[in-house]
């Protein structure tokens, strides 16, 4: 039997392979909202950029320490609860089959930004990934902020190329 959060997660249906997917943890800033979409519900840096950027070839999936791995649609709650190692542990395995679910739609690029405290949540699910072209942030947060604003610029000339290519 499905979990709530992997039949949320199993909702995005990319219609071809131009589609692209981020995976980001969540914020540890959120707006005190009730019963919103995660992506308006995180006010972390990284989300402030995403909002500015979301586009409909880009999927976005958040590693939440209380809610596991849900899409940027799903609508949550304010909540205060820290990624723990223990936390991270508990969640891999559901993670990993959701994961994996996902990757059957075969996006044409993954991008992954996780701390430290979140990489742990995807160990069950290194062999999926590795099927596919995945770019792994790394460094510190600004770092892997700079980073995820290249790709979101490199994934955005590339749409626009391949939309151009048919002329």
């Amino acid at each position: 039997m499905r979990s709530e959060a992997l039949t949320h997660v199993l909702n995005y249906k990319p219609e071809n392979r131009s589609k692209y997917l981020i995976i980001l943890p969540c914020s540890k800033k959120k707006r005190v909202q009730t019963d919103v979409a995660a992506l308006n519900l995180y006010d972390g840096p990284f989300y402030q950029i995403l909002r500015n950027n979301m586009k409909d070839y880009l999927d976005l999936l958040i590693v939440s320490s209380k809610y596991g791995l849900i899409s940027s649609n799903k609508k949550i709650s304010f909540y205060d609860q820290k990624m723990t190692k223990e936390r991270a542990k508990e969640l891999s395995k559901e993670v990993s089959l959701e994961i994996d679910c996902i990757l059957e739609k075969n996006y044409r690029e993954i991008f992954i930004s996780l701390g430290k405290s979140y990489i742990p949540v995807l160990d069950d699910s290194r062999n999926v990934l590795n099927k596919h072209k995945v770019v792994w942030a790394n460094g510190q947060i600004g770092e892997r902020m700079h980073q995820m604003k290249i790709w979101l610029n490199s994934i955005s000339v590339s749409v626009h190329r391949d939309d151009f290519s048919g002329f």
